[in-house]
């Protein structure tokens, strides 16, 4: 059926076809593939977004029930009994916490110190004279009262029955949507009271409805029991709608998992929008709450839709661009076979008749070119030389003198052609360029020379046309230089009034003086804008000499201001800035912040010009700032140094519940840790500059505190210590202060046997600038990404001359926790650690004090 079908067509549909059924099926592959991926990678987003919200409220959540066990563990080891006491415990703990509404505690009849019939009816007691205060905020600020319904409701009960932690599902109070943390006071196994806290819930409705995803998704809080604990739009929701309220056995299944802690997502109606959505859920695990994501489905998915409409489309181009290309490749090859055959044909027909001015058509493909080219060639021996004289000396006698004969030809007829062009040539070019200069004469332009000379008779031409164009250009340039003298002058003469005229209303509204000063004593003024009268002056009091300058610069300043002008204008500076105080007519004190310009003329004489601007409420602000951001810091470090000190004391009490002596010595060390890190912020809050640490004498309250703790008054054990006097900062000043608690610790545990006498000893050394040369290698080599590590180099040596650290143990792989938390924190502040056993025990620590500044 083919062996009729033209050679383009099976082209065409070959390879028209098998494209086709490429594309098509690396396309659907690709389209499967790709937008798989993105959908999963829509859901998997959607999934950490949920997730990473549901932590962080858990950590809330934790916190809050952290504070209630803090109260009930506090009550259970308070052996004093006072309730004046314990009720500033309890508001000092309102107070420090600005998120708790209430903090309280309850207890049995007389179980917090047997005297509750004293009590009875007593600020923050009832009638029965038990010790329940409640401190609240319900009305904005601290009071205390009674707690109420303690004998049914659930917060007492619930940690009374189960003897354990209690948080309550939401609910109103006093129109406050709220939960309560509880946590059971057990005393000798029995149980005594609760303590507890309040905390508003309107918090997370606020944190919770500013979460957006996508382009309309939202976000909102439920309690285990499905109760919506916030809402974007609908406030009215938050405490009274539950998740079964709405329809559709998705959102009931969806409750069942919250319910049993169990995250998930599902496909639903929006009741809001009524919009299809995929509902994330995340529960959270410390109040058994869930963090619920809606995400509209349609724009969840419209970047995969588009994705995959953009692959069809390019598909369907592909296919239609190599259709295309097919028709032009078959094109390509069947043309030239064609127009041969017809060229051929065509010769043939015009040679019967006589006519040999017909040509073979030699732009054809290469594989056929020579074909019409010899056939060329024999024709053009012997017409093309006759017929192209012929027609070059037609052109040049009808005035066509850029007429070239075309054709390359040899022997006589070569030398009558090269004759016939160079005449030809030649006339054309003294024509073209003397045209050139007249038509540039039409224009105004002069400039344009002749650049060909003629011979003979035309050389009179060309001569005549330059003489005329030097005269003419010569004319016009001076009138036209004259011209754009004056239209220049009395542009910038209207420019220089206009901009006069503005400047000066800017100046006189704006809030900076203008002056213009003499380099001479007192600096006589020339000029001063008019709005000089804000400092009670009037222009014609310095225009006048009546005032200088530096009559109302302040006398305390006046030599500052004198120093700066003279060291600017010597070293040739063109302008400056400076602040310092003037005097108003009244006598008023006003800080200025003055900007010079340092003028010369060619004389080398100096002119002053400058502008002042008051900044005096400016200087006020910045005293204030500087005031209360040391005072900021000064608070901020005082309140660590104590809650260091509440948890070393609660470490301490801890370790009273139990007998195993390994234990207690666990307790202990974190004690004196913490002690350590406390140590560093009380010498902070007591430093001037609020950043660097008196590290000599934070060593000897440290040893001093260390050696009162293990109790070496009654042991001969000395204490040595050789520090320089050093100040560190933050970063370095924690890990070190705790590697000198775990090294001189061991040594009071370690170093002698009872009543062995021995000497402990602490040397702390300033080793000048520049690297240790022990660093680990990501500090030498700079791999280290995180910060650029500046600063001084110091040693450290710990040493005792005791009995020696033992052999067989590697002190860098050792079991004991003060030694890893050591090697870790060597590790830490850059440096190098190093054991000698040679004389009781020696370690060396050689350091780099840590400046850190953030990359780039």
């Amino acid at each position: 059926m083919f062996s009729n079908t033209p050679l383009r067509t099976k082209m065409i549909v070959y390879t028209v076809l098998g494209v086709f059924l490429i594309l098509t099926a690396s396309t659907a592959v690709i389209i499967s593939t790709v937008t798989t991926q993105e959908e999963k990678l829509a859901y998997q987003q959607s999934v950490e977004m949920a997730s990473n919200y549901a932590n962080q409220f858990d950590t809330d959540m934790k916190a809050n029930l952290v504070v209630a066990r803090t109260i009930s563990t506090t009550m259970e080891s308070y052996e004093t009994a006072d309730r004046d006491e314990a009720l500033m415990i309890l508001e000092n703990l309102l107070r420090d916490n600005p998120h708790l509404l209430g903090t309280y505690v309850a207890f049995e009849p007389d179980s917090f110190d047997g005297k509750d019939a004293e009590f009875v009816n007593a600020p923050a007691h009832d009638e029965t004279g038990r010790f329940v205060p409640y401190w609240n905020k319900m009305n904005g600020t601290a009071s205390v009262a009674p707690l109420l319904h303690y004998d049914t409701s659930d917060y007492y009960q619930l940690p009374k029955a189960t003897k354990g932690d209690v948080l309550t599902e939401p609910y109103f109070y006093e129109g406050v949507f709220m939960v309560s943390y509880v946590s059971p006071i057990i005393k000798d196994g029995n149980f005594v009271g609760i303590g507890g806290v309040d905390v508003s819930l309107d918090y997370v409705d606020e944190v919770v409805s500013e979460v957006r995803t996508f382009d309309t998704g939202y976000a909102f809080m439920v309690s285990n029991t499905g109760i919506l604990l916030s809402h974007p739009t609908h406030k009215d929701w938050i405490g009274k709608k539950n998740l079964y309220d709405f329809e559709g056995e998705e959102l009931k299944k969806a409750s069942l998992d919250i319910k049993n802690g169990i995250s998930g997502h599902l496909e639903t109606t929006d009741p809001t929008t009524g919009k299809t959505v995929i509902m994330f859920y995340e529960p959270v695990e410390t109040g058994d709450f869930a963090f619920v994501l809606v995400v509209p489905k349609e724009e969840m998915l419209a970047g995969v839709t588009d994705l995959r409409d953009r692959l069809l489309i390019i598909s369907a181009i592909s296919i239609l661009f190599m259709a295309a290309l097919a028709y032009m490749i078959a094109r390509s090859v069947t043309k030239p076979i064609n127009r041969i055959v017809d060229n051929f044909k065509s010769i043939a027909e015009n040679a019967v008749k006589g006519e040999l001015g017909v040509r073979a058509d030699t732009d054809v493909e290469v594989d056929f070119r020579e074909i019409p080219k010899g056939l060329n060639e024999i024709l053009n021996a012997v017409v093309i030389p006759i017929r192209e004289t012929m027609r070059v000396t037609n052109a040049l006698a009808k005035g066509e003198l850029k007429e070239r004969v075309n054709v390359d030809v040899q022997g006589e007829f070569r030398e009558l052609e090269d004759t016939l062009d160079k005449f030809s040539e030649t006339l054309n070019m003294i024509i073209d360029d003397s045209n050139a200069v007249l038509t540039a004469f039409q224009h105004n332009n002069f400039k344009r020379p002749i650049r060909v000379q003629g011979q003979g008779d035309f050389k009179l031409l060309t001569d005549g046309i330059e003489e005329t164009r030097l005269v003419l250009d010569r004319v016009t340039t001076q009138r036209r230089e004259a011209e754009k003298a004056l239209i220049e002058y009395a542009r910038k003469l209207e420019h220089s009034n206009r901009l006069k005229e503005e400047m000066e209303r800017i100046i006189n509204n704006s809030p900076v003086i203008v002056f213009l000063w003499k380099y001479e004593e007192g600096w006589p003024i020339e000029f001063v804008s008019e709005n000089v009268t804000r400092l009670g002056y009037e222009v014609e009091d310095f225009t006048s000499r009546k005032i200088l300058y530096g009559d109302i610069v302040h006398p305390e300043d006046m030599e500052k201001v004198e120093v700066e002008l003279a060291r600017n204008v010597g070293s040739g500076c063109e302008d400056y800035s400076s602040e310092y105080r003037i005097l108003t007519r009244s006598g008023e004190v006003r800080w200025v912040d003055e900007r010079t310009f340092i003028q010369r003329d060619e004389k080398g004489e100096v002119h002053l010009q400058g502008i002042i601007l008051d900044i005096t409420e400016h200087k006020k602000a910045e005293e204030a700032l500087l005031q209360m951001e040391e005072i900021r810091k000064k608070e901020i470090h005082h309140r660590i140094k104590n809650n260091l000190q509440v948890i070393s004391t609660l470490l301490y009490l801890e370790s009273g519940n139990f007998n195993d002596e390994k234990v207690i010595e666990a307790f202990r060390d974190s004690q004196h840790r913490v002690k350590s890190m406390a140590l560093v912020h009380e010498k902070l809050y007591q430093s001037e500059d609020m950043i660097s640490v008196d590290f000599a004498d934070y060593i000897q309250n440290l040893t001093n505190y260390l050696f009162g703790a293990y109790s070496v008054g009654d042991r001969n054990i000395s204490l040595k210590l050789d520090v320089d006097n050093v100040f560190l900062g933050m970063d370095t000043a924690v890990p070190l202060g705790i590697i000198i608690n775990e090294l001189v610790s061991n040594a009071l545990k370690h170093a002698f046997s009872e009543g062995e006498s021995g000497e402990i000893c602490v040397c702390l050394k300033k080793e000048g600038n520049g690297r240790t040369g022990t660093e680990p290698e990501h500090a030498r080599t700079g791999k280290e990404n995180k910060a650029e590590i500046q600063g001084n180099c110091f040693s450290l040596v710990v040493r005792d001359n005791g009995k020696g650290f033992p052999e067989e143990i590697d002190f860098r792989e050792t079991d004991s926790l003060g030694l890893q938390l050591v090697i870790t924190l060597v590790d830490q502040i850059e440096g190098s650690i190093e054991l000698d056993t040679g004389m009781g025990t020696k370690f060396g620590i050689r350091f780099r004090e840590l400046r850190y500044r953030q990359k780039m």
